[in-house]
């Protein structure tokens, strides 16, 4: 808040470092999202650029790889301000969310129409590195357990890359607005994030793929499960919105909600599947208005 430059080291500097600790990147994309939300889109725009800058030049004398912050403008900054765009002008937390969310999609398609055979691709790009990492010591695969892993990772590669852009901009934006709620409307944010609802349409949408992946069409149609990735990550910010929202209207205890993301982090895949199920669900069951009545 002290200056468009001041925002762009900090975010600059902190896409940095998250090289190093890749969790600072959400840091990053906060930055960005907290100056969008309050000094307006035209100088969030400035501050993106200020930012490519910035780390243009850190990345160039660090690395010697300039192009690195293209790629970071591309999957990283870049989404983060469109989402916020979305909030700032829908003042809609759902459609921010939505809008990480078809970015997400719109790389799975991108790179299915880009890329006749991505799984056949992916598995180019993996194998030298699976091979260099199966000579390592300690390495207990054998080379047909090798190369089952190599051939599920690359079956999964497009879901992975897409989900984890949409999550970095919806994990930024959250940052961010907790942050403004914080500095200007103390408690806003946290109101406004318990009564998330996504809507029945993309719920239907959602609960669907999930049917789908489960059937044998799911080996044919790998664009299918690459985009229920992306929207297993929306439905399962909704299921967090879900518990902290039973968590207060109860009067439970915060070692619930520590609890739960002590697990996310232990069993993430198992975690975001019943978060994402239970936001799905909450579209036709509204658990958050049963827990009031309760």
């Amino acid at each position: 808040m002290q200056g468009r430059w001041q925002a762009a080291i900090a975010t600059a500097i902190l896409s940095v470092a998250a090289m190093m600790l890749p969790p600072l990147n959400y840091l990053a994309s906060g930055v960005i999202a907290l100056t969008t939300l309050r000094m307006g889109p035209r100088e969030g725009a400035r501050v993106v650029t200020a930012t490519l800058i910035v780390f243009a030049l850190l990345a160039g004398f660090l690395l010697g790889q300039l192009w690195v912050a293209g790629l970071i403008l591309l999957s990283s900054w870049l989404p983060v301000f469109l989402a916020t765009l979305a909030l700032g002008y829908t003042r809609s937390f759902a459609t921010a969310l939505l809008s990480a969310t078809g970015v997400g999609l719109f790389i799975v398609v991108l790179m299915h129409l880009l890329i006749p055979d991505v799984t056949g691709w992916w598995q180019q790009i993996i194998e030298p590195f699976m091979a260099t990492v199966s000579e390592q010591p300690g390495w207990q695969l054998d080379q047909v357990q090798t190369q089952q892993l190599t051939s599920r990772l690359s079956g999964m590669m497009t879901g992975l890359i897409a989900a984890g852009v949409s999550i970095n901009a919806v994990v930024g934006l959250i940052i961010g607005r907790a942050w403004q709620s914080k500095l200007y409307n103390p408690g806003a944010f946290g109101n406004e994030f318990r009564q998330l609802s996504l809507g029945k349409p993309v719920a239907m949408f959602t609960a669907v793929l999930m049917i789908l992946a489960l059937t044998p069409i799911s080996g044919t149609w790998s664009l299918l499960v690459d985009c229920l990735a992306v929207m297993l990550v929306a439905f399962g910010i909704q299921g967090l919105a879900i518990v902290h929202a039973i968590v207060v209207a109860r009067d439970k205890s915060k070692a619930w909600l520590v609890t739960m993301y002590v697990l996310l982090v232990i069993m993430l895949p198992q975690m975001v599947m019943m978060l994402a199920t239970l936001g799905v669900l909450d579209q036709w069951f509204n658990f958050r208005k049963r827990s009031q009545t309760e």
